[in-house]
C-alpha cells in the first residue's frame, strides 16, 4: 500500500504571463493539492483532501485533479462557500511572491464530520503544510486530521511552508507550528523558514532542529533554493547540492521536492517499510537527489500543477 493523501487547501494561483505581472490566468494550485498532483505524476496513488466552494472556480480545481489523475473523493463541496485565490508576482530571477485573497473560504471549512468519512487504512502516507493552522476552526481540524493518521501508523509529512501574510499575527506562528511536531515523522522546512522559527523561540537555527528531533520527528529536510540541501536525524546530518539550472518559475518547487521524497520512500526499496527508509542514510541520501531533481525540472516550467515532472523527465534529466 503506497498511496497518499494530501490535506489542506486548494485554490487558485492567478499567475502573470511575465515578470513585468501585467496580465494574469487562473492556474488551480495551492501547496498540498500541488503535493497531490506531483506524486501522481510521478505514478504514485494520490488522494486530496480538501474544502471545495460552491463557484465556477470549483469545478476548474477538480476537474484539474481529475486530470492529473488525483482521487477526489476527500474533496468536499461546502456550500454557500468561495474557492480562496492567490496573487503570484514573479520577480526577473522567477521569485515569488504572494498576496492572499482568503477570508471564510471553503478550504478552512473543513469539519470532523468530514474526515470521518475518510478510509484512513488505504493510506501509507498522510501530507499536510501550515496555511490550514493560520485560522482556529481549520488548525482544530488539522490537529484532529493528524491524530486520525497517527492511529492508523500512517507515516507523517509536514512542509512547513510558511505564508505570513496569512496569519493575523505572525508572533503566534511558532507555537501554531509546533503543536504539530509530535504528530510528524517527516518536517520539510526552508532555510528561511528555519531562521524565521529559531528566532520565534529565541534559539540558534541548529538547537531549535535538536529540538524537532527531541520532540520525536524522525527526518527532517532544510532546502535552501540553488543552494546545497540538508537532511538530519538523531544519527545522520546529508548535505547534497541542488541541480544547477536557470529558473523560470520557482512556485512549484518545494511542493515538487517532497512530492518526489514521499514518492522515493514508498516505490523504492519495497523491501524495507517506509517508517525504516526515514532513519536509513543511504536511502535518504537516495530519496534526496531523486527530490531535488524533481525541484529544479519543476523550476523550468510556469504554473504549478504543468511544472510538476513526470518520472520519466526525473530519471532522464
Amino acid at each position: 500500500m503506497t498511496k497518499l493523501l494530501s490535506f489542506g487547501e486548494l485554490l487558485i494561483d492567478m499567475l502573470p504571463h511575465d515578470n513585468d505581472n501585467t496580465a494574469y490566468s487562473p492556474i488551480p494550485g495551492g501547496a498540498p493539492a500541488n503535493v497531490a498532483v506531483g506524486y501522481a505524476k510521478l505514478g504514485g496513488n494520490a488522494a486530496f483532501c480538501g474544502g471545495m466552494g460552491d463557484d465556477y472556480f470549483a469545478t476548474q480545481l477538480n476537474d484539474a485533479l481529475v486530470q492529473y489523475a488525483v482521487n477526489t473523493q476527500y474533496l468536499f463541496t461546502i456550500a454557500g462557500s468561495q474557492t480562496a485565490m492567490v496573487m503570484v508576482s514573479l520577480d526577473e530571477l522567477g521569485e515569488r511572491s504572494f498576496n492572499f485573497y482568503r477570508h471564510n473560504t471553503a478550504d478552512l471549512l473543513l469539519t470532523e464530520q468530514h474526515l470521518q468519512q475518510i478510509q484512513w487504512h488505504d493510506f501509507s502516507t498522510f501530507h499536510f503544510c501550515s496555511n490550514t493552522l493560520t485560522d482556529n476552526h481549520a488548525a482544530y481540524t488539522t490537529i484532529s486530521a493528524l491524530e486520525h493518521a497517527r492511529q492508523h501508523n500512517i507515516l507523517l509529512s509536514f512542509d512547513v511552508n510558511l505564508r505570513y501574510s496569512l496569519w493575523q499575527d505572525t508572533a503566534q506562528i511558532a507555537d501554531a507550528v509546533a503543536r504539530c511536531y509530535e504528530f510528524c515523522d517527516i518536517i520539510k522546512l526552508s532555510k528561511d523558514e528555519l531562521i524565521f522559527l529559531a528566532k520565534q523561540n529565541h534559539k540558534q537555527p541548529k538547537a531549535y532542529l535538536d529540538e524537532l528531533l527531541a520532540c520525536g520527528v524522525k527526518l527532517i529536510f532544510v532546502t535552501d533554493g540553488a543552494n546545497p540541501a540538508q537532511a538530519l536525524s538523531e544519527h545522520f546530518n546529508i548535505m547534497l547540492q541542488a541541480p544547477e539550472i536557470k529558473a523560470v518559475d520557482t512556485t512549484s518547487a518545494g511542493d515538487a521536492f517532497i512530492a518526489g521524497a514521499l514518492y522515493y520512500f514508498n516505490h523504492f526499496n519495497n523491501d524495507t517499510a517506509v517508517h525504516e527508509q526515514i532513519l536509513n542514510e543511504a536511502i535518504v541520501t537516495q530519496a534526496m537527489d531523486f527530490a531535488l531533481r524533481c525541484g529544479a525540472q519543476a523550476c523550468l516550467k510556469k504554473g504549478a500543477f504543468p511544472a510538476l515532472p513526470y518520472l520519466d523527465e526525473v530519471l532522464t534529466n
